[in-house]
């Protein structure tokens, strides 16, 4: 699981869920996942509509990146 990161560390993320920057969360990789998608994610069934949305926005974390 990624660092938490806390209001002190003074940066704005863009969440990879929401879109929207935010201060706290957690970094998986190279990526921001805010606390209140992560709630979310974490109490969404997965029978609900939203929960492919989830999925998508999560596969941001895995998608490869070319570094030259």
């Amino acid at each position: 699981m990624g660092a938490p990161i806390t209001d002190k560390d003074s940066i704005e993320n863009v969440c990879i869920v929401c879109e929207q920057p935010k201060q706290e969360g957690i970094k998986i990789y190279d990526q921001f996942l805010c606390f209140d998608c992560e709630r979310k994610i974490v109490q969404t069934d997965t029978t609900d509509p939203k929960y492919r949305f989830y999925v998508k926005q999560l596969r941001k974390i895995i998608s490869s990146k070319i570094y030259s």
